[in-house]
């Protein structure tokens, strides 16, 4: 079997047939920093361009490292040279931080910032040979919504690693005229990767592509109960990527939102639906929508008051939801019939 040296080489050269945007200091990155210094669990989802996991928590949290594809997708974007500074919001195991590191050098440095005491304790573990030879720093954050500290000032590029609605007040003040984040902005269920660039006072947007990424905390990718906001959220996403790729009409959008937005008005100290049988490893979503019509509970019945129309859409969402991930550096590539890695073209970005 080949060596990690000679299997990344290949993936590298099947996400440059792919079209996935990969230039020589990205290339060279992959090449020298090995990847099996970030994790110990089965390297086969990377090497088949998917997700590989770093982390896991006694409550079922979990955190990955990106799929090859994206990781040089999001560099690409962040435009990196020698010398430059780079916040790292979200650890991805230190994997990505290491590459940063590699293509900016020991003039430049990166300071990688989690909320997660779990993560961080692995990521300075797995950097600190990185961090003989180059600038990198880790830092524990209280919350996404508060400050790191002794961070660089001003910000000239950030990357955000996990779904955000917004940036942070934070950077979005300690960014530099001219400077940049790329971030995965959106929902739970589907963002939008950004470049939000500062021009002086206003903020240039740019939609790099659709994209699926977990949570940046990794406390927020543990199971959480059925409840009545889970189910808003899923019916308010499944209404915008309706809308956006037009399998939804008006009418049933409008009735999603307006269901949603009953969902979320009811009591937040509200017992949880019970669990059906069955489904413990399925996410909360993964249920059929009549299996409650029975039951004696406020989202029970706003369920069954919808049902003559919620029945036929229930599939859909599911699909919507349920994505299938893009995997351009896939090994089972067959370029004869205009696929590559098996997913079709590096079009929509997802991680």
């Amino acid at each position: 079997m080949a060596g990690v040296g000679e299997r990344t080489r290949r993936l590298i050269q099947r996400l440059e047939n792919a079209d996935v945007p990969m230039n020589e200091p990205i290339s060279a990155a992959m090449r020298s920093v090995d990847v099996t210094d970030f994790t110990d669990y089965d390297l086969e989802p990377f090497w088949h361009d998917r997700p590989l996991v770093f982390l896991e928590t006694d409550k079922g949290g979990i955190k990955t490292i990106s799929a090859p594809h994206m990781i040089a997708t999001m560099l690409h974007h962040l435009e990196l040279s020698s010398g430059q500074e780079v916040l790292i919001l979200g650890a991805k195991g230190g994997y990505i931080a290491a590459l940063i590191a590699h293509i900016v050098g020991p003039e430049g440095g990166v300071v990688v910032v989690d909320p997660s005491r779990e993560v961080v304790s692995h990521v300075r573990e797995r950097l600190a040979p990185v961090a003989q030879t180059h600038t990198v720093r880790v830092r524990k954050m209280r919350q996404l919504s508060h400050c790191p500290p002794l961070l660089p000032e001003p910000l000239d590029r950030v990357l955000v690693t996990g779904s955000l609605e917004k940036l942070p007040g934070w950077l979005t003040s300690r960014m530099a005229d001219g400077g940049f984040a790329i971030a995965p902005i959106g929902g739970r269920y589907s963002q939008h990767l950004m470049k939000l660039e500062r021009v002086e006072s206003n903020w240039l947007e740019t939609n790099l592509g659709g994209v699926l990424f977990g949570p940046v905390d990794i406390a927020d990718t543990e199971p959480e109960p059925l409840s009545a906001s889970t189910l808003a959220e899923l019916l308010r996403e499944g209404a915008i990527l309706g809308q956006e790729i037009g399998i939804l009409d008006g009418e049933i959008i409008q009735r999603l939102n307006s269901l949603s937005a009953s969902l979320e008005s009811l009591p937040a100290d509200m017992q949880p639906l019970p669990e059906p049988d069955g489904l413990e490893d399925e996410p909360p979503w993964a249920f059929d929508s009549e299996m409650w019509v029975d039951e004696f509970h406020p989202v029970a019945d706003l369920l069954s008051a919808e049902m003559h129309w919620l029945s036929e859409v229930w599939p859909i969402l599911i699909t919507l939801v349920d994505i299938r991930l893009m995997q351009p550096g896939h090994p089972d590539t067959d370029e004869s019939d205009g696929q590559v890695g098996g997913f079709g073209r590096h079009g929509d970005l997802v991680p």
